[in-house]
């Protein structure tokens, strides 16, 4: 009885550390340097917001009106995630919306994601 309790002790273990370790990479690469904004999506403004969108977000809407809302002199820029997967790959985009700021030499500034952070980033 005691070699299984044992046996399942390092078994749970192992399997813990190993989801953790696995955590860990998610975080760093999340963290990871992002490419800058194309000179297109940022040309003439001092300012760019990028919000990543699909057909089936329901928060981007509201998201892009809030931007426009609060920083009227920024340009801000929607991109289809599904039609510009390559894009959305280049910044690491894995759920709508999110979005980017950027200066105007295209260096992100800020990445939010989700509704919720781009409402926290104006509070």
């Amino acid at each position: 009885m005691k070699v299984l309790v044992v046996v399942a002790f390092v078994v749970g273990f192992v399997v813990a550390r190993r989801w953790h370790l696995a955590r860990n990479a998610r975080l760093r690469s999340d963290q990871a340097a992002v490419p800058n904004l194309p000179g297109e999506m940022v040309a003439g403004a001092e300012r760019t917001w990028v919000v990543f969108t699909t057909r089936f977000c329901a928060q981007c809407g509201p998201v892009e009106a809030l931007l426009r809302a609060r920083e009227p002199h920024s340009k801000v820029v929607k991109v289809d995630a599904e039609r510009e997967p390559a894009l959305a790959r280049a910044f690491r985009v894995h759920s709508a919306p999110t979005v980017l700021l950027a200066n105007d030499a295209g260096v992100v500034q800020q990445r939010l994601v989700g509704a919720d952070a781009v409402r926290g980033y104006f509070a």
